[in-house]
């Protein structure tokens, strides 16, 4: 193979004025961008010559040298002078993230240059925070480059999808990207481009820099670069004023990135690049008041004007916002779409706090007093048996609206000064006492804040989806725990209620005075939501006589379900979900006496279809005229798109492909009906009768 031949070194002047990347976005303050030095104003702007079309690829992509082959597949990037595809290596199935340069882009030796640097550089790295760089090849046509590939874009991606992040991912990914910087520095590596649209997400949601094209080596101790390069809401005054720069400026894009991610728009942005290098120059940024006290202060020392006044990565890591707060050990890749739950028990628990967090969960056990509101609750009028079935045709408009939570008061004595762990520690701590020393179990009132979080979900993941029809999105195959959605309902609200059958085989009944009962999977026992969201669990040999009428009602629901109806899904068919087996083992076990199973806990009938909502999150809707169906779904790790077909034929999806890939339209149509009919369902708009 033909090696690229590298031209004499050039002198700072003669370094090129336009510094070209994979970005396709237009010049401007407010997006990502490399720099191209503003044109002085006594002279007018040369006529930029047309650019030629990029020329066709082939389908398979041969490096001559070796003889190894890669299947070119879907386009990951482009810009003017080199696209991204995935490449799939025919033999070992490998997949890379191909970068693809033609040699009539690049034949200025200064184009050519460039391009052996960021060889060069790359080619040299390895670290579990940096691209994994492969190989390079070229052809008569091409310079190809492989690289690792990171399935999940980048943090910019997501900051598009998430308007801004939480303090906790926050320190996730900063850490991350902090220990990466660090080791390019111990190699002399300067990379002058940091910026989120560089930093790249794995499968495992682990972030990683990619992008050398503005990279630079220091020769000796105390060399210092001035060309004028990167990107204009991320570049450091030192480099702006030409006055030379070195790791420094890497340490200030760190700055602006943690705010950036924080806050949702870079620091300096505005929309005019003149402007935004003005503030740049005078430091001249402010921080909206939801940022903690400790963000504020470990930003301000990354964006310090002197260079020499912004800490060493050393002693960032030590700073009290990573070492003091949350940091997740992992993430969920629907962190991409939607802001993740962290668990309470895992709050603030570390080598450094674990002593604290013991010391103050046990102080708040001696001191908190919890005032609990009576088991009873009103019962409606004990309800008649009557003789005459509606089944599921009849119509109805009601919807079940959720009680509002009865809330537990906690009383904390003590007069100890509360630093920000100690406050953070005594929320979590006392969330768990709570759950652990109520003697009845107290049902969250989530419908709303839930609904808020999946309708956010659907909204972002339709607003984002490419909008052509895509057929080939990644399906995903759950196991029949993940996805619980209804298989039966009977609409009897015009005397009693509406009943529903569970795939994991829970039979229930939210009745019309919004009270609810369900069997436990092997009918052995009842649970029974009261009124005031209380939850009760009996035995179905001790169940007491006030609620011996509805649980009556219940077994004449479970009969009825049982004799009369099937299920919505062809049971045979294997993609998809399926209902749990009854041969395997665990399946009929009742659960703890105190744990709540899922109950429906809304629902709203149209002419179109039916929508139910379930205390888990699960979105259902049902639609009448062709009986397909979609269950949005979410487990610890994953919000899932499960579609039924007009065949009774399950396909399941995680939203994150759907928001990068698409979908067919038929499931976009209904996913769109979906988000309409939640938004009615939160009380923020009317039911769209219009047929699909």
């Amino acid at each position: 193979m033909d090696q690229l031949q590298k031209p004499a070194p050039l002198s700072p002047e003669d370094t090129p004025k336009t510094t070209p990347s994979l970005s396709s976005k237009p010049h401007g303050a407010g997006r990502e961008e490399n720099v191209k030095p503003p044109i002085p104003p006594a002279r007018a702007p040369k006529a930029t010559p047309a650019v030629s079309k990029l020329p066709e690829l082939p389908a398979v992509i041969v490096d001559p040298e070796s003889g190894e082959r890669y299947r070119r597949g879907r386009l990951l990037g482009k810009g003017g002078f080199a696209r991204c595809y995935e490449l799939t290596h025919l033999d070992t199935h490998y997949v890379y993230a191909g970068k693809i340069v033609p040699k009539e882009r690049i034949s200025k030796p200064s184009q050519r240059e460039k391009m052996e640097r960021e060889i060069a550089v790359h080619a040299q790295l390895r670290h579990p925070h940096i691209v994994g760089f492969h190989k390079h090849f070229q052809d008569a046509e091409n310079i190809y480059i492989l690289l690792e590939l990171c399935r999940h874009k980048s943090l910019l991606h997501m900051l598009k999808l998430r308007k801004h992040l939480t303090e906790p991912e926050v320190r996730y990914f900063m850490l991350q990207i902090i220990e990466g910087v660090r080791y390019l520095h111990s190699h002399c590596v300067i990379h002058r481009d940091l910026k989120l649209g560089n930093m790249f997400l794995t499968d495992t949601m682990g972030v990683k820099i990619g992008d050398f094209g503005l990279a630079a080596k220091l020769e000796f101790e105390g060399d210092r670069k001035r060309t004028m390069c990167g990107t204009p809401n991320y570049i450091a005054p030192e480099v702006l004023g030409k006055i030379g720069h070195s790791f420094e400026a890497d340490v200030w894009a760190l700055g602006c990135i943690m705010y950036t991610m924080l806050v949702g728009r870079p620091p300096f942005e505005t929309s005019s690049l003149k402007e935004t290098y003005a503030r740049i120059k005078h430091n001249k940024y402010h921080f909206p008041e939801t940022l903690s006290p400790v963000a504020k202060e470990i930003i301000s020392d990354l964006l310090s004007s002197d260079p020499e006044e912004r800490p060493p990565l050393e002693v960032v890591i030590d700073h009290e916002f990573f070492t003091q707060g949350f940091v997740p050990e992992t993430l969920s890749p629907t962190a991409c779409v939607t802001a993740p739950d962290f668990p309470i028990t895992k709050v603030l628990i570390s080598d450094r706090k674990g002593d604290l967090v013991t010391n103050e969960f046990c102080r708040l056990k001696r001191e908190s007093t919890l005032q609990r509101r009576d088991v009873t609750a009103p019962l409606s009028e004990l309800i008649n048996n009557d003789s005459s079935k509606q089944g599921s045709g009849t119509t109805s408009q009601n919807s079940g609206k959720p009680s509002s939570q009865p809330k537990l008061r906690t009383r904390i004595t003590g007069s100890r000064p509360m630093t920000p762990v100690t406050s953070a520690i005594k929320t979590a701590m006392v969330n768990v006492i709570e759950k652990r020393s109520a003697a009845v179990t107290m049902v969250k009132s989530a419908s709303i804040c839930s609904m808020d979080k999946v309708y956010e979900m659907l909204n972002t993941c339709l607003e984002h989806m490419p909008k052509e029809d895509h057929r080939t999105t990644p399906k995903y195959k759950p196991n029949p725990s993940e996805v619980v959605w209804v298989i039966k309902w009977v609409d009897y609200s015009n005397k009693y209620g509406f009943g529903y059958q569970l795939s994991n085989k829970v039979v229930g009944v939210m009745f019309n005075d919004k009270s609810r009962i369900s069997f436990t999977p092997d009918r052995s026992s009842v649970q029974y939501l009261s009124t005031d969201s209380k939850v009760h669990s009996f035995p179905l040999s001790s169940v007491p006589s006030r609620l011996s009428k509805k649980v009556t009602l219940l077994d004449y629901f479970a009969t009825y379900m049982d004799e009369h109806l099937i299920k919505g899904i062809d049971s045979d068919k294997k993609d998809g979900i399926r209902s749990p087996s009854p041969k395997r083992k665990g399946v009929d076990k009742p659960g703890p006496v105190n744990s709540a199973q899922p109950y429906l806990e809304k629902w709203n009938r149209t002419g179109k279809a039916i929508t139910m909502y379930l205390s888990n999150g699960t979105l259902q809707v049902n639609f009448f005229e062709d009986h397909t169906k979609v269950i949005l779904s979410h487990n610890n790790n994953d919000h899932l798109v499960t579609y039924i077909n007009e065949s009774r034929t399950p396909t399941t999806y995680r939203v994150l492909h759907i928001t990068h890939h698409g979908c067919t339209k038929a499931l976009h149509t209904r996913l769109s009906y979906a988000r309409h009919v939640l938004y009615s369902m939160m009380g923020k708009g009317e039911e769209d009768n219009e047929k699909l």
